[in-house]
């Protein structure tokens, strides 16, 4: 008798953990869905400037705010004219999330200023890839290391948020890899274009 009323009430007990998991995992999953980078006026305002005196584009541009978590909506493509977000997109980062590098063969990300030149083929990736070019001595390898902005479908389907950031980490080997939806969006866009990597 005494087991059956333990078993019953772990059973309950089993339950109750059950349902906060999941709301909480679904609060996660919609938090995700619902926000939007946020990025100052002071670093708008500079990238705008220098669009001008770079001869890019002057209505977007993109920043990569590398202080975010991979999980974390942090590759923003941002209209200069409106100053909103556009669209935001996870991004994957080298293999380690907290060191940076130009050098070949590190498979990091670079920091710095961008310009995002033309579309290419599928590549080895068997994605379309938007060329960069780097433009200050942080990434002035991204050409020769081929570092581009491309999507891949793990970050498309990955929200970020656990358990699914528990299995997938978000790396890639220095590419700016995003969602479908980012790159298609960012592939419209007139080139040459600016974007910002940044922690």
């Amino acid at each position: 008798m005494v087991f059956l009323i333990i078993v019953t009430r772990m059973k309950k007990i089993l339950i109750i953990v059950l349902t906060l998991t999941v709301l909480a995992i679904a609060g996660l999953l919609l938090y995700n869905l619902l926000y939007t980078p946020d990025i100052s006026n002071k670093r708008v305002t500079e990238a705008l400037k220098y669009c001008k005196a770079n001869n890019l584009n002057t209505d977007y541009c993109v920043f990569v705010d590398f202080s975010k978590h991979a999980g974390k909506k942090r590759y923003v493509l941002y209209n200069l004219n409106a100053r909103k977000v556009e669209y935001s997109s996870v991004c994957a980062n080298g293999l380690n999330r907290d060191e940076f590098s130009n050098k070949a063969g590190s498979y990091l990300s670079s920091l710095g200023k961008y310009k995002v030149t033309s579309i290419v083929g599928k590549m080895g990736i068997g994605e379309e890839c938007l060329i960069l070019e780097g433009l200050e001595t942080t990434n002035s390898n991204a050409r020769k290391r081929q570092i581009l902005i491309h999507s891949h479908k793990s970050v498309y389907y990955n929200p970020g948020t656990f358990p699914f950031n528990f299995f997938y980490k978000n790396l890639s080997w220095g590419c700016f890899v995003i969602n479908k939806i980012a790159f298609n969006k960012t592939k419209k866009i007139s080139k040459p274009m600016l974007l910002w990597a940044y922690k």
